[in-house]
């Protein structure tokens, strides 16, 4: 019994091996296998591979057939996976997948294609439409009727090129780097002029070859070649603005007020892709108070409102920004430079300042003219990315703290005393604050949901709250109320605010331009800065880069431009001290800083669009402008490092 059990014992594990082995397997005991190979094509045959069981085996070349695609290799109708060689000799069989043609017809002078192959129920991926001269290619047809298919059928297709006696437009764009494909269209078929942007240039006009400019409307009767006018640029990015009137006239630059928005189209060119803007509409109107009247040339500031939010540079997208002149009212601002550096500084440097614009050059165009370098800026206004505090209307018997407010040191300040702006009592300080947000602009127009009277509760409530600050600081002839004050008032933003105004020797802090924000249910802080043209060796009474003058001898030079705020302020000894510690800090950020914005590598890139400036606006020749410039930012440097210098050795005393 013992001796049968073994023996069934014996087949069962012969019968599970032979099972096992499977494709065709054909007896044998030998330590190797043999695979064969079955590619149903007449002629063609794969040498068989015999190889050891378990050993690493590799497919053959895969054969061709015509007609056909091979789609691999099957054992007993499943694929096989060519890894380790089986325990048993096998046979492995091609498998085929019928292909059918599809061909292509474009006709004498077109594009020509290579004929596709498609198996039955494939997905077909047509080429790019042809081309032809004098022809507009209108789709395919198949035995005479459109041809629709988007998967192959069972069987050969020809599709023909159906075509269009046309007219075609070619652009001759006189740039070697630059070219733009043809217009072919039917004759009298509306057209678009190609959008066209080249980097370092600005597109004037398309003409044909006696110069007459060509409207694009419809499509002409006949083939016309035309040929681009450009404008060199330099290597700023170039910003035109393109000024309306009401029945679609150019409105006039020199008739442009700061009262009466005009309508223009806006388009931002020669920088980098993402920032690039085409024709987008926006209202434009002057602004600035003295930078608009007492200025040495007839340049300019400007705001711009989108109609839509619109973001630029990459800046948080909004419809309010602001085109700088980078003129002195009063003072030759001849670096352009003053506040680039300061609004810059003031974001990359000054981190207790929670928001101050960045500042881009670039040059502006109205009209097609060219009015110089401007600085692009971002408005003072309340929101997201910006003075980011809720500002809302409030009624009457409502926690006026639970808003915020943007509120202006403005000795322009206008309008109706308690509602545009309100004035401190006791006579502590020279001049009003204008309130920018909530705006009162948005009461007069019915836009608020308040009531004036019940906007001037609510503006009483922010002045009295001011006044409170400022009696900290004023109130007594000899003495501050620093605990009060810190209270109420966010301290480490007023000493940035001082050290920037102090580092730039701005006097502008007692006089306007000085803004000032309360946060919902928060304190009263100092920001953003704003206008730096009047500054460093370019302002009133002490030029020189030493001295402390913000909170000192501006008061004997120009008693009505000083800050009583910051002059009192700087007396205390807890503030002063503050200062110092928050210097040591800013001191070598502050170099840095001015070292990676004013380099020979920089001056070397600018000085081209800065030149060019100058020619225009005092008649110099470029290398004399040139020349000037590179003298005068090479100074206004020296004299910042100059007065780090001096403020860090005698350590704000």
């Amino acid at each position: 019994m013992k001796f049968i059990r073994a023996l069934l014992m014996t087949l069962l594990a012969s019968l599970l091996l032979t099972a096992a082995a499977g494709c065709n397997k054909q007896g044998g005991t030998s330590m190797t296998a043999t695979i064969t190979y079955e590619t149903g094509i007449d002629g063609v045959s794969i040498d068989p591979l015999t190889a050891r069981i378990g050993g690493k085996i590799y497919a053959p070349d895969d054969p061709v057939r015509d007609g056909y695609r091979f789609e691999g290799w099957e054992c007993d109708g499943e694929t096989f996976v060519f890894d380790t060689m089986p325990e048993g000799d096998i046979t492995l069989t091609a498998r085929w997948t019928k292909l059918f043609t599809l061909s292509f017809e474009t006709g004498e002078g077109a594009t020509s294609f290579q004929d596709l192959e498609y198996a039955a129920g494939e997905k077909i991926e047509l080429p790019a439409s042809p081309s032809r001269a004098h022809y507009l290619f209108d789709g395919w047809l198949s035995d005479g009727e459109p041809f629709r298919d988007t998967t192959m059928p069972d069987r050969d297709i020809t599709l023909t090129a159906k075509w269009i006696e046309a007219v075609t437009i070619s652009f001759v764009t006189r740039a070697e780097d630059y070219h733009l494909p043809p217009i072919v269209a039917e004759a009298g078929t509306p057209i678009t002029a190609p959008k066209v942007n080249r980097k370092g240039y600005h597109f004037v006009r398309w003409t044909d070859i006696s110069g007459t400019t060509f409207e694009f409307t419809t499509m002409p009767s006949s083939d016309i070649t035309l040929y681009a006018e450009w404008m060199e640029l330099t290597n700023l990015p170039a910003l035109f603005i393109d000024l309306y009137a009401e029945n679609g006239d150019v409105y006039p630059l020199g008739s442009v007020g700061r009262e009466q928005y005009i309508q223009s189209n806006i388009s931002l060119e020669n920088t980098e892709d993402e920032y690039l803007l085409d024709d987008l509409k926006a209202e434009f109107r002057g602004r600035g108070n003295g930078s608009w009247t007492d200025i040495p040339y007839d340049k300019r500031g400007y705001k711009i409102k989108f109609d839509k939010k619109q973001s630029l540079f990459g800046r948080e997208a909004n419809k309010h920004w602001v085109l700088i002149a980078c003129v002195s009212s009063q003072f030759p601002e001849t670096t352009m430079s003053r506040n680039y550096l300061a609004y810059n500084m003031a974001n990359e440097v000054f981190d207790n300042i929670e928001y101050s614009t960045q500042a881009h050059w670039l040059d502006l165009y109205v009209n097609g003219e060219y009015r110089g370098v401007y600085l692009l800026c971002e408005h003072v206004r309340v929101g997201e990315g910006r003075v980011d505090i809720e500002s809302d209307f409030l009624g009457t018997g409502s926690d006026y703290a639970s808003t915020g407010y943007l509120l202006e040191y403005d000795a322009y300040a206008e309008g109706e005393e308690g509602v545009e702006h309100f004035t401190l009592d006791g006579g502590i300080v020279k001049y009003p604050f204008t309130v920018h947000s909530p705006d009162p602009e948005d009461v007069r127009d019915g836009k608020a949901g308040v009531t004036k009277a019940e906007y001037m509760q609510q503006i009483a409530y922010i002045k009295n709250y001011v006044q409170s600050v400022y009696n900290a600081v004023l109130g007594e002839p000899n003495s501050v109320d620093y605990a009060t004050f810190s209270t109420l008032a966010d301290v480490d933003s007023f000493v940035d605010m001082y050290i920037l105004f102090e580092l730039f020797k701005n006097a502008d802090l007692g006089y306007s331009s000085f803004y000032l924000y309360k946060k919902p249910n928060g304190k009263l802080f100092a920001g953003p800065p704003w206008d730096f043209d009047a500054t460093c060796n370019a302002t009133r009474g002490d030029q020189s880069p030493e001295g402390i003058y913000v909170a000192d001898s501006v008061q004997s030079s120009s008693a009505h431009t000083a800050s009583e705020l910051f002059i009192k302020l700087y007396r205390n000894a807890s503030f002063k001290q503050a200062v110092q510690a928050r210097w040591k800090i800013l001191a070598p950020k502050i170099l840095s800083f001015l070292d990676e914005r004013l380099n020979d590598t920089v001056y070397e890139t600018y000085k081209a669009a800065m030149g060019k400036n100058y020619v225009k606006w005092l008649g110099k020749s470029q290398q004399e402008a040139e020349a000037d410039w590179l003298r005068d930012i090479k100074i206004l440097k020296q004299w910042l490092v100059d007065r780090v210098a001096w403020l860090t050795k005698h350590n704000w005393s």
